[in-house]
């Protein structure tokens, strides 16, 4: 293997962080030997960059996002240092390029690729037929509904959802991530929930409405077929938003978490259950709440999960005596 292509930024709100992990994942895979085409399929047949893009720390907006043409991604995968290459690792987080998009077009045009095939992709990505598997084979996940866009909010519509998640809901994009769009609703206030569910739809079509869980955040990553250390998240105020997974200093981190053996063993198991239910292959991540009673619930799982100087993989890795450099080598050869 000598040319390895690693995809990064593209046209979703995570953006911004995907520069980041393709960056460092890139940079990593350099020093192995490789030689490493850095791409962003966003400029199509013109991706190849030599210097980091400027980051932000906020997101990018929807407008912003607008100016990019998807069909540059098939531009990009059709064009000729794309094709020549040996092995395509893909850093694009959320839509395009971890809901089986870019997967399908590498597939198409037989270009190996790291990580999950596009059909796992698209289930991961699609958080309610995801936790439609986790629910059929007993993974705990916590209740919810989907609700469409343009889905007329009424008094009597906001109620009923209040009424069914007494203790509190969380609204995000049903295929999204970084948290980005992502609202924790606790109070009575039904203009709350409408403003909550009218961000959801800037980001996706349908808005995933689930109960909220008091307790612990958990993440579990599973690398080729094993669960690394688990990793306890403890953001200093608010919630673990976007600000405080790529802000450093923003959030503790306990690797590996203070479970019990047993538990820990529990909720390991479950996040290679939810893996694998998937069709999963390579890194993932999975996030849990645990509540007060110490019951594990499962919110999703994410096919391409950050590789960034503040995520969570790298901590895990490191709490099992993984190096970075040695974590990336592991994404191409297993």
């Amino acid at each position: 293997m000598n040319t390895i292509a690693v995809l990064m930024g593209g046209i979703s709100p995570e953006r911004y962080v995907s520069f980041r992990s393709g960056w460092a994942v890139a940079n990593a895979l350099s020093e192995h030997g490789y030689h490493v085409l850095r791409i962003d399929p966003a400029c199509g047949s013109d991706g190849l960059i030599d210097t980091l893009p400027p980051i932000q720390n906020a997101p990018p907006t929807v407008e912003e996002l607008a100016q990019f043409d998807p069909r540059r991604y098939i531009e990009c995968v059709t064009s000729l240092p794309l094709r020549h290459c040996d092995l395509v690792v893909n850093m694009l987080h959320g839509p395009y390029g971890e809901d089986g998009t870019i997967q399908t077009l590498l597939e198409l045009c037989a270009i190996p690729y790291a990580g999950s095939n596009a059909t796992a992709s698209r289930l991961a990505m699609d958080k309610a037929r995801a936790k439609l598997l986790f629910a059929a084979t007993g993974i705990p996940t916590p209740a919810w509904v989907t609700v469409e866009r343009g889905t007329e909010l009424t008094t009597e519509f906001l109620d009923d959802l209040r009424q069914q998640f007494s203790r509190g809901l969380v609204v995000k994009p049903n295929r999204g991530g970084s948290t980005v769009g992502l609202h924790i609703v606790t109070t009575g206030n039904f203009d709350d929930l409408e403003n909550a569910l009218m961000d959801a739809w800037r980001y996706d079509d349908v808005a995933l409405v689930e109960a909220y869980i008091p307790g612990r955040e958990l993440t579990v990553a599973v690398l080729n077929e094993s669960a690394l250390p688990i990793v306890e998240i403890v953001p200093y105020n608010g919630f673990y938003d976007y600000a405080h997974k790529y802000t450093t200093g923003m959030s503790d981190y306990v690797v590996p978490a203070e479970l019990d053996d047993a538990l820990a063993e529990f909720i390991s198991m479950l996040a290679l259950s939810a893996h694998r239910v998937l069709g999963c292959r390579g890194i993932t991540r999975t996030d849990f709440r645990l509540d007060e009673d110490g019951q594990a619930w499962c919110l999703e799982v994410n096919t391409i999960p950050g590789m960034t100087e503040t995520s969570l993989v790298p901590k895990a890795a490191a709490a099992a005596g993984i190096s970075f450099r040695e974590l990336c080598l592991q994404l191409i050869e297993p």
